[in-house]
């Protein structure tokens, strides 16, 4: 048997394969009347193949709580929120309750730390826990817990990793006390030991506990690895069930999660503690996306258990695709961040870019239509993917149109950028799933006024996307030009000193390309982080193959890039040598170079052998306006960039598409 669908046993409870669906927010916590949506995203994940799911974090007390998106399982409301949730999903898995305080993230005035050091993410100073609100903080945690049980979960989490509570209590960067709670790495320990035994003392013998735990921080001056084991060692002593391996504070500058890191990366961690501590399940987390990279982690006895959140965002399906030999129909986590963190983050209800269902359920939940419709969709970027896609599972005969060759619009070309390769994933699904659904793909052909009414569909769904805008200044033919599609497409090769003319997102995604144009491998990523240092993880610095410059008249560089994954980039681009300008005014280009005027009235000139232009996008309408012209009264709907062009990403365009499907009468 795949040691990946064999049982292993967490305490007293035994689980049909090796994955679990790890802690991650919603944004629909700490409000009532919201159990019926969370157990409708919970339970097509049941359904889909995971037998345990940990919720995103409980706060075990006020004080805890991250912001006001997180329940007080101590608020009778928020307790009887859960057990509501917990009575819809009765029978088809187990919930696991993941007892969490914030500490010094919490973004709230009176949020308390080990020691009064303020987060660089907050812009609170915590005030610090006396030694005997230490122990009032240990009690919470067992009231938790024991209302927990109460509440119907059938198991625990203590949440002691990603820079939390308790991890601030273990890393001498945050605890700088001299008391039973800190002075010396055993005593550092002691908040988290005390926790356990309390928690398992207010639970049934055997009931699950697993520990979150940070298999490393990230942070310099971090918990050396030996440390990290002695914390584990007696974890495992005080008879924990299962360790789950945290990857990373917040506050780090090391990406940990995004498209910039490799598949993959944090095994090894899990993998090192694993060797170490054989008699309790070890669960890896972080960056494992797709089949061939869950299987190498057993098949190298790396883990025990994996855990993944986004990947459920994604497809709720995962591990019964994987289980069932359909590997080219899951919806993988393309990295992006876009609607999970981002949104959690920003405290508004999370989704996924890809599967813009998820959290969602209960608002797209339909049967299949009684009166299909025929349904032609035009342009195969995410909107029009999503749309034929998803008007194909309400019944509707659909037919997608294409004038290029191959799926994937402006996925397609973003594709091209180092690490967003995880956008072949999605055209690799949408080309399975869309075939399965019965859609009909016409690839290389182009969606003329003849084609439209040979094929007199019931609604025609315009999502044709947009194309580059046009752009002119003086001088412009001194030097080798080209636009970001040109240049994606291989079509305009750059010199050696490249000017970005652009620097929204497309404009700081062409500045990665051009400094770095392969996909992250693990040992690049870990050279460039210094990884291996354990202790001093930061970005190192390198000379890029090419100088770059990118120039923005106004507004922040990175517009549209997701705020979780932005900096990163950008730190990467400065670590190579790329300059940023804004707030300036294009001048001309010479022969020597581009000229802009900056806001002080002072000229410069960047001297660079050629130019690539992101200077923004234009509606393709031709089509449409051609259509609607002629055929005012037939249904058309219109999606995507082609809709509006403005600050249009994938996000947008793939729920548009969903609603687009929906909206078919």
């Amino acid at each position: 048997m795949n040691t990946a669908f064999s049982p292993i046993t967490i305490g007293n409870l035994t689980l049909p394969n090796r994955f679990i669906m790890g802690s991650m927010h919603l944004g629909v916590e700490g409000e009532t009347g919201t159990a019926e949506r969370m157990a409708a995203f919970y339970g097509k994940r049941f359904e889909g193949g995971v037998s345990l799911i940990v919720t995103g974090g409980i706060s075990v007390n006020e004080e805890g709580k991250g912001s006001r998106t997180f329940f007080n399982i101590q608020n009778p409301e928020h307790a009887k929120e859960l057990k509501r949730m917990n009575e819809l999903l009765e029978g088809k898995g187990t919930m696991c309750a993941q007892l969490f305080h914030a500490g010094r993230y919490a973004a709230d005035r009176n949020c308390v730390a080990p020691s009064a050091i303020r987060a660089p993410i907050n812009r609170y100073v915590p005030k610090a826990l006396s030694e005997e609100e230490c122990w009032r903080t240990i009690e919470d945690f067992g009231i938790a817990a024991k209302l927990a049980h109460e509440s119907g979960f059938g198991a625990v989490e203590i949440m002691g990793s990603e820079g939390y509570l308790l991890n601030q209590f273990f890393s001498e960067v945050t605890n700088k006390r001299d008391d039973y709670f800190g002075g010396d790495t055993k005593r550092r320990m002691n908040l988290s030991i005390e926790v356990l035994r309390l928690v398992k003392k207010q639970l049934p013998d055997g009931f699950p506990v697993i520990f979150r735990m940070s298999g490393i921080d990230l942070i310099p001056g971090n918990p050396s690895f030996e440390e990290v084991i002695q914390l584990a060692k007696v974890l495992r002593d005080e008879k924990v069930s299962a360790l789950n391996i945290g990857i990373g504070w917040h506050e780090s500058r090391i990406p940990t999660i995004s498209q910039l890191v490799p598949r993959g990366a944090w095994i090894p961690i899990a993998g090192r503690i694993k060797e170490q501590i054989t008699d309790i399940p070890i669960i890896a987390s972080n960056r494992v996306n797709d089949p061939v990279t869950m299987q190498k982690v057993f098949d190298e006895n790396r883990a025990d258990i994996i855990s993944m959140a986004r990947p459920f965002l994604a497809d709720p399906s995962i591990v019964k695709k994987f289980e069932l030999g359909m590997s080219n129909r899951i919806n993988t986590c393309v990295a992006c961040n876009q609607a999970c963190l981002d949104h959690a983050f920003q405290e508004k209800s999370v989704s996924c870019i890809v599967n813009p269902e998820a959290v969602n359920e209960l608002e797209y939940r339909k049967p299949k239509v009684k009166d299909p419709k025929k349904v032609l969709v035009i342009g195969t970027g995410p909107a029009g993917l999503e749309a034929a896609r998803a008007s194909a599972s309400l019944g509707h005969k659909v037919t997608l149109v294409e004038k290029a060759s191959v799926l994937g619009g402006q996925f397609q070309l973003a594709s091209n950028i180092p690490g967003k390769s995880e956008f072949k994933e999605t055209i690799r699904y949408f080309s399975s799933e869309l075939p399965a659904l019965g859609v009909d793909i016409r690839l290389d052909t182009t969606a003329t006024l003849t084609l439209l009414e040979t094929e007199n569909p019931d609604v025609t769904i315009f999502a044709s996307g947009v194309k580059p805008r046009e752009f002119t200044l003086k001088g412009l033919e001194n030097l080798p030009s080209g636009n970001y599609t040109e240049y994606l497409t291989g079509k305009f090769q750059p010199g050696k000193r490249v000017a970005v003319i652009g620097g929204g997102g497309i404009g700081v995604d062409v500045a990665h390309r051009l400094t770095e144009d392969e996909e992250p491998t693990l040992s690049s990523y870990d050279k460039k982080y210094n990884i291996s240092s354990f202790t001093n993880a930061n970005v190192q610095k390198e000379k890029a193959k090419r100088d770059v410059a990118v120039f923005r008249r106004n507004g922040k560089h990175g517009a549209g890039l997701g705020p979780t994954t932005f900096w990163a980039l950008k730190q990467e681009l400065e670590s190579v040598g790329v300059e940023f300008y804004h707030g300036l005014t294009y001048k001309e280009v010479t022969p020597e170079g581009l000229k802009v005027e900056l806001k002080n009235g002072e000229e410069f000139l960047y001297p660079c052998d050629s130019l690539i232009l992101c200077v923004g996008q234009e509606k393709e309408t031709s089509i449409l306006e051609e259509f609607q012209t002629k055929h005012p009264n037939k249904k058309t709907i219109v999606i995507g960039g082609a809709k509006d062009p403005r600050n249009i990403d994938a996000k947008r365009a793939f729920l548009e598409g969903l609603e687009a499907a929906h909206s078919i009468k």
